[in-house]
C-alpha cells in the first residue's frame, strides 16, 4: 500500500488537473497517476512523456519490439506492475510467455539483450552490443531504445518507490 496518500482529479492542482484534460481522464484508473497527482511536474516527467514514448518506440521501430523492450526493462527494474502488465500484453498480443524460449527475430533478441544490459548496469553497456546494436538499428532507433530505458525506468522506480501494487 502507497505510503503518501493519493490525490483525485478534484484535489489535484489546476496544472495537474490540466494534464489529465489534455491527456485523458483514462489516465485516473491507474493508482500510480493519483499518486502522482499530487505534483504536476512528476505527473508529466514520468507519466506523460511515459506514455509519449510509448508512442514514439511504436512508430520508429514498431509495436512488438516496443512492448517485449517495455517488457524487459520492467523485468530487469524489478517492477512489479509494470512486469505484470507487460506479461499480460506480449502474452494476448503475440503469445509470447517467455522471451528465452519466443520465437524473437534477431532484431527483437538485440533489443530485449540490450534492455537488460541497461537494467544490469548502463553504465557498462558491453563494446561488442554497441557494435551489434549500430549495425542492426539506425542512429534514431537507438536513442528511442534509450529514452524508452530511460522513461521507464524512471517510471518502474517510482511506482516502487510509492510501494503502488
Amino acid at each position: 500500500m502507497a505510503w503518501i496518500d493519493p490525490k483525485t482529479y478534484e484535489t489535484a492542482s489546476p496544472e495537474a488537473q490540466k494534464l489529465i484534460d489534455d491527456n485523458g481522464k483514462g489516465l485516473l484508473n491507474s493508482a500510480k497517476v493519483c499518486l502522482e497527482l499530487n505534483n504536476a511536474a512528476v505527473l508529466q516527467c514520468v507519466e506523460i512523456n511515459g506514455w509519449r514514448m510509448d508512442d514514439e518506440i511504436a512508430k520508429v521501430l514498431g509495436k512488438k519490439i516496443g512492448d517485449i523492450f517495455e517488457y524487459a526493462i520492467s523485468v530487469g527494474n524489478k517492477s512489479f506492475n509494470c512486469t505484470r502488465y507487460f506479461t499480460k500484453v506480449i502474452k494476448e498480443r503475440y503469445g509470447i510467455d517467455d522471451l528465452e524460449t519466443a520465437d524473437l527475430t534477431d532484431r527483437e533478441r538485440l533489443a530485449v539483450e540490450f534492455a537488460f544490459a541497461v537494467t544490469k548496469d548502463f553504465h557498462n553497456i558491453p563494446e561488442d552490443l554497441k557494435e551489434r546494436m549500430n549495425k542492426e538499428f539506425t542512429q534514431e532507433e537507438i536513442v528511442v531504445l534509450m529514452g524508452e530505458a530511460a522513461v521507464m525506468t524512471a517510471d518502474n522506480i517510482i511506482e516502487t518507490l510509492l510501494d503502488v501494487r
